[in-house]
């Protein structure tokens, strides 16, 4: 089989990777909600710019409404 993911741009899918699921550990244990929040917010933001880049609609769209709904969980807990 030949490899068809775009090559460039990666560090964008790896970094994303790495927040998101520093994220997870942080939700998984109960420790650091806004930490969790945070992560995961910068996760689903940078995969959704990689996303954008290789013109991948269903990632995008995954990740950006993922990305708005933990906008909106970092706004309700700052203001709580």
């Amino acid at each position: 089989m030949q490899k068809i993911t775009p090559t460039h741009d990666l560090y964008l899918k790896w970094t994303g990777s790495m927040f998101i699921m520093s994220g997870i550990v942080c939700r998984a244990v109960g420790v650091f909600p806004l930490f969790d929040l945070c992560s995961s917010f910068i996760g689903t933001g940078l995969l959704s710019a990689m996303a954008y880049l290789w013109h991948d609609r269903a990632l995008l769209m995954v990740n950006g409404v993922a990305c708005a709904a933990l906008a909106m969980g970092i706004l309700r807990h700052i203001s709580t």
